[in-house]
């Protein structure tokens, strides 16, 4: 359960981070505002540190994506030449929390007519973005939660069916640690094979995933925007982070357990 939600999450996460990236903001010019003056200011945009990236739309292509997205009304286009539609640039911020700032700040433009960027849409990306992060943590501890009790269970169900066991061999002299290492070593043993299935299982979503194409530009996280990972390399990094993580799970739970029920 621990390695699909990270999948999840994951996938989730970089599926929103492509949506936070594709969100923009078009500034609409006046028609007596020059083409120069349009990439004059398009350069400055481009030294600011909070864009991402700048595109100029001319008239003539304004035009064209008009006609592309009505091409099923000629009505409507014989009525539209491009001289009519105004010239705009699309802006892309690297962070996507700066988009109603910089609306703003481009709204105070002299030659800017109009500014527009789908604030809604973004409120629910970043909406959307919360409600993962916290149902993935919350189930995670859940499952962790869980996880180690089922661990202290089965040694105190051990622990009590060797009782006699036990305290013969305490009697013949055997040390704490001779009694108490074999239960522990237990614990990790059904970790570490309990982790080693979930392992494999997530290696082959990573190797379907590659085979369909899925994600190709990497998974990532949203608090490590910049990085992605392939995801048959993220799968094998996750078969190594669950192998340690079900060995200490139960190692912690073997070791409450032993303490717990014998005492000595």
């Amino acid at each position: 359960m621990l390695g699909t939600l990270i999948f999840v999450i994951s996938g989730s996460q970089t599926a929103l981070r492509y949506l936070e990236q594709q969100a923009q903001i078009s500034i609409f010019f006046k028609d007596d505002f020059s083409e120069e003056n349009i990439l004059g200011f398009k350069s400055r945009l481009e030294e600011d540190g909070r864009i991402a990236s700048v595109k100029y739309v001319s008239k003539n292509e304004a035009f064209e994506i008009f006609s592309q997205i009505n091409k099923d009304e000629p009505v409507l286009l014989e009525n539209i030449s491009p001289s009519i539609l105004p010239a705009s640039l699309e802006v892309k911020a690297l962070n996507i929390g700066d988009l109603r700032v910089l609306a703003e700040e481009f709204s105070q433009v002299d030659g800017v007519e109009e500014v527009r960027f789908f604030e809604d849409i973004i409120d629910r990306f970043k909406f959307w973005s919360n409600v993962i992060y916290i149902i993935g943590f919350v189930l995670v501890a859940v499952f962790s939660l869980i996880s180690y009790s089922v661990i202290i269970a089965t040694l105190r169900t051990t622990i009590h069916s060797k009782g006699i066991e036990l305290e013969i061999m305490k009697l013949v002299g055997a040390s704490n640690a001779y009694v108490k290492n074999p239960l522990v070593y237990q614990g990790v043993f059904l970790g570490f094979v309990s982790s080693f299935i979930a392992g494999v299982a997530m290696v082959m979503i990573g190797v379907i995933m590659k085979l369909y194409n899925m994600f190709d530009y990497g998974l990532t996280f949203g608090f490590l925007p910049r990085l992605y990972i392939q995801p048959l390399v993220f799968s094998l990094l996750l078969f190594v982070f669950l192998i340690f993580s079900g060995c200490l799970l139960g190692l912690l739970g073997s070791y409450t357990a032993v303490k717990r029920y014998l005492k000595y």
